[in-house]
């Protein structure tokens, strides 16, 4: 997903305009599938997480625990609104909306998709050595 999001980013939005110029071997339509795919799987996956650690957002509501726990609250929050802004451009599109509407969502997508990145890389490191802590164990 990040990868195809940062080639789309860099090679097309920011870079060559020309669509049918090849990145590593693709056009923008290869990327754009790519990345729509990977959005759907990684989507799913997120739910499954955000489900499996439901209690743990319950308690963290219920007990107010968000300053101990800001990144994991942050990132869940920046993923949410990253796809949000990514999902409504395909509505938009669907729907036969306007485009400049469509693009502007793609713009808030395309630089708050950054920011979950970052968030992401850091969420990972630090729940790295507890993931492979927890899976020893098993």
């Amino acid at each position: 997903m990040a990868l195809s999001g940062l080639v789309i980013q860099f090679s097309y939005h920011m870079g060559h305009h020309d669509k049918t110029f090849p990145v590593l071997g693709m056009s923008y339509v290869g990327w754009s599938n790519s990345h729509l795919v990977s959005i759907v799987i990684v989507s799913f996956l997120a739910a499954i997480h955000i489900t499996l650690h439901w209690k743990w957002y319950k308690t963290i509501v219920r007990k107010k625990l968000f300053a101990k726990n800001h990144l994991a609250i942050i990132l869940t929050i920046v993923f949410v609104v990253v796809a949000t802004t990514g999902y409504i451009p395909w509505f938009i599109k669907l729907g036969g909306g306007s485009e400049a509407t469509r693009k502007a969502f793609i713009e808030v997508h395309d630089k708050l998709a950054f920011v979950l990145f970052a968030y992401l890389a850091i969420h990972v490191t630090k729940t790295y050595r507890w993931f492979i802590a927890s899976f020893k164990k098993r």
